[in-house]
This record gives structure tokens, sequence and C-alpha cells, in this order.
């Protein structure tokens, strides 16, 4: 029997599910963990915002995992979050501060003033997404001259960044670095162009904090949690 485990994070909720593919090869699904998950109104210095409780997700990520290795070893974990919101890590790996979440207010006026600089139909000709105000693009605008900013050594997406706290790896899956507009889907890699035009018109160079890009099922590495025990042999883990 082979045995793996999903971790799903929505908008409301989280959960885990365990997979076992039996010798009839049919694929069992049971739900290990759910926990609640939403956006926590908070208040800065520019005023009130809403945030993720990245550290609460982890926890319920553990736990679920946890109860999935007790009926047996797991052989992989793939994640699955919404797109577009992301994590900032420090020199030293550590998140900066808990995500914001796309529900903030404060992207609302940052499309204009980036198609003052490139109209939209050439944006949409290198990252072919549809235009939203809380694309990951229009987020890194409006956060630029935060402390946050300044100190950040790498952005991961939301499920990069479980992914990372799993096994250490820093990437960025490319069908979600796809929400971030940065993307150049013809080439499925960052896209020099638009990383340029952030450089040279709203001196911001995002392009150091941007990870290396994997396919979708890639596999990060072992997984390497103190006290999550998942198996005796190759528990790894995949952004999904």
């Amino acid at each position: 029997m082979t045995t793996v485990a999903a971790v799903d994070l929505g908008a409301t909720s989280g959960r885990v599910l365990t997979g076992i593919l039996g010798p009839d090869d049919v694929l069992h699904l049971e739900e290990t963990g759910r926990f609640p998950n939403g956006a926590v109104r908070t208040r800065t210095r520019r005023g009130a915002d809403l945030q993720w409780d990245a550290l609460a997700l982890w926890q319920g990520v553990q736990d679920g995992l946890r109860c999935a290795g007790r009926r047996g070893p797991v052989e992989a974990v793939g994640i699955d979050t919404w797109g577009v919101d992301y994590g900032l890590l420090d020199r030293d790996g550590r998140l900066l501060a808990n995500p914001t979440s796309y529900r903030s207010e404060r992207t609302e006026p940052m499309p204009e003033r980036f198609f003052a600089h490139l109209p939209a139909a050439d944006l949409y000709a290198v990252n072919g997404l549809q235009v939203q105000p809380f694309n990951t693009l229009f987020q890194l605008l409006a956060d630029r001259d935060l402390a946050g900013a300044s100190l950040a050594k790498r952005l991961l997406l939301m499920p990069d960044l479980l992914g990372y706290w799993l096994t250490g790896r820093e990437v960025a899956e490319v069908t979600n670095a796809s929400t971030t507009g940065l993307l150049d889907v013809a080439a499925r890699r960052w896209s020099a162009d638009l990383l340029g035009l952030l450089r040279d018109r709203f001196h911001m160079d995002a392009r150091r904090l941007l990870p290396e890009l994997v396919e979708p099922g890639t596999v990060l590495g072992p997984i390497d949690v103190p006290h999550l025990e998942l198996t005796t042999s190759s528990g790894a883990a995949t952004p999904w």
C-alpha cells in the first residue's frame, strides 16, 4: 500500500487528507486534520490591515500530519493553497511578519500607478494574467516602502512557505508563481522585462527576492521537522 498526505488550505479553513492506495488500486481518503483559517484585522501605521495567522496554519498542518503518521508511514506530502499572497524571510530564514491577505485594501491604487509605465495589454502579453489589484506584483508595489521589505531576503508564496518549513528548500512552484504577475508564461521563468521595469521605474529590486522556479510535482526533499515523524524512509514534500 502507498500512503500520501495532502495539505489543503483555503480562505476559511484548512485540512490534511490522507490517501491510501490499496492493493485493489482504489484510493481511500481520510481527513486527519481540520482547522479554522481567516484573515485577522490588525492595525499598522498606515491604518487597518488584514493578515493571515501563518503560525496557526503551520501548527494545524503539523497536527494533521502527525495524525496521518500515526496511521502508518507517509511517503509524500503535497501542498495546495490560494495564490498571490506571500511571506518574507530575513537572511536567517525567519518569517519577518504574517503574510498580508489579498483582501487587504492597500493595493487598490496600484494597478493604475503601474499602468502609467506599462499598458495593461503589454503586461497581459507577458504574464497572461487577469488584472486584479491583489496580484502579487501590486502587493509588492504597495509594500515596497515598509521596513520589512528592506530586510527581506526571500519571498515565498503560501504553499512554498509551508514547503520550506517542511524541508528547508526555498522554491516557487511555477503554476502558483503565475499568480504573481511576474512570470513570463511563454518561457515559464521570471520575466526579466517586468523585473527590470520594477527596478527602473519603481526603484524596487524584486529579483533578489524571487526563488528558483520548479515544475508541479517536483520533490523538494526529505521532511526535516523535529518531532514530526511521518515515515521511517523517504517522506518528502512536493508543491501541488
